[in-house]
């Protein structure tokens, strides 16, 4: 199978657990999409995906992009941003300061590589920041965005104001 999901077998596509895709919805779905739009003519591909996970634990863990580990293990340079939810007011408001958000963004530039936030409504949040990564905007987009107050989504502003963490690619 390629990665417009054609099988082999002339006119027939997969999508979901048979293509090898990421066993969530979402991804099913998305992988929909790609099959839909590849009959109307497209030229649609599975490859370079930005893919969400949220475990819908008390509280969430939900990330996207880049793990810590993945970036060392590509040799990928970059900024931790991290801070605990007891820094987040909306969360002292839900009495939920259990968790941090934490951030990773690329050393020789501004783009988040990745989230993770283990935080009450944690995959809402991720949601913002994913957009964001979508759409090619500078960490300093979220941590300049003027949010509602108090909301959840807030807390990027501490989050990415707070002083990062360097690791270099080992």
């Amino acid at each position: 199978m390629n990665g417009r999901l054609e099988t082999t077998a002339p006119g027939v596509w997969a999508i979901g657990e048979v293509a090898g895709t990421p066993k969530f919805t979402h991804v099913s779905v998305d992988d929909f999409r790609v099959v839909r739009d590849n009959l109307a003519g497209g030229n649609h591909v599975t490859t370079c995906r930005l893919i969400p996970y949220t475990l819908f634990t008390d509280p969430e863990l939900a990330r996207i992009g880049l793990t810590e580990k993945e970036a060392k293990g590509q040799n990928i340079a970059y900024r931790l941003f991290k801070i605990p939810m007891e820094r987040v007011l909306r969360a002292h408001t839900l009495s939920e300061t259990r968790g941090f958000f934490k951030a990773l963004v690329g050393l020789d530039n501004d783009l988040i590589l990745g989230f993770t936030a283990f935080a009450v409504d944690g995959g809402e949040i991720m949601a913002s920041v994913q957009t964001a990564m979508i759409a090619g905007l500078p960490y300093t987009a979220l941590r300049d965005a003027i949010w509602a107050h108090p909301t959840l989504v807030e807390g990027l502003t501490p989050l990415f104001s707070s002083a990062p963490s360097l690791s270099t690619a080992s």
